[in-house]
């Protein structure tokens, strides 16, 4: 089933105070080229109470609110519409919520039938792709950039190999780079990859104390998250499995 038009309207529970508190609204429509046509408001309240050192610390400022209009390509609208296809909604009184309960509310209104609105059952897979989202809409206006890392394996100089994984947030995109004895390829891997890669990338601590800020030369199995530092990550064994098999 197709929509016209989502809107999304979500809550961080009561119970959760600034400066982690936030709420948004996101409205999509479908549009006839097979685009998706993005409205998107976030507002952190409450934060005026605040001390800016401690916003900071927490690394947050007074200026994180964000709207943001504009087109996401077709695999945007395929996989809203696959998600939408997979939700049941469940009617619900904002009164019955305990204060440890975030508020959601979808309103979808398909190309054929009658206006559907409720509380999604599945709330953890619309959670997982606002995020995506977000993370996108901070993309196409060149809040943030794509994500990237490196990988580069210098325990073997006579095969030295440097993996780059290059994931666009917008055009919802996997591109690995990889060198070896200065012969490059390139492929593509489906999304859900960067799904799988990112759990494993963020499940282990870096010391940015012990980390080169710039491309080693020692040997050894290091990994850079696209800023200066690279980390040693020879020790992460599950890590640099994966990344060897990407």
């Amino acid at each position: 089933m197709s929509f016209t038009t989502i809107q999304i309207r979500y809550q961080t529970a009561r119970s959760l105070p600034a400066p982690y508190a936030y709420f948004y609204t996101l409205t999509a429509r479908s549009l006839a080229n097979k685009s998706l046509d993005i409205k998107l408001s976030i507002t952190y309240p409450d934060r005026d109470s605040i001390d800016d050192d401690e916003l900071i610390a927490e690394g947050y400022t007074r200026d994180d609110d964000f709207m943001w209009s504009g087109q996401l390509p077709k695999a945007w609208l395929q996989t809203v519409t696959e998600l939408v296809n997979k939700t049941k909604l469940d009617l619900f009184s904002e009164e019955e919520l305990d204060e440890d309960d975030d508020y959601w509310e979808i309103s979808v209104e398909p190309d054929n039938g009658s206006l559907r609105r409720g509380r999604p059952k599945n709330a953890d897979s619309w959670q997982y792709l606002m995020q995506e989202l977000i993370q996108a809409s901070y993309e196409a206006i060149e809040r943030e950039r794509p994500f990237e890392l490196t990988y580069l394996d210098l325990t073997n100089r006579q095969s030295e190999t440097e993996i780059r994984l290059i994931a666009s947030f917008v055009e919802r995109t996997v591109k690995i780079v990889t060198s070896q004895n200065r012969r490059e390829s390139t492929k593509t891997l489906p999304w859900t990859t960067l799904q799988h890669v990112m759990a494993e990338v963020y499940n282990h601590d870096y010391e940015p104390d012990e980390a080169e800020t710039k491309r080693p030369r020692r040997d050894g199995q290091w990994l850079n998250l696209g800023d200066e530092e690279w980390y040693d990550v020879g020790e992460f064994t599950s890590l640099t499995k994966m990344l060897r098999t990407l």
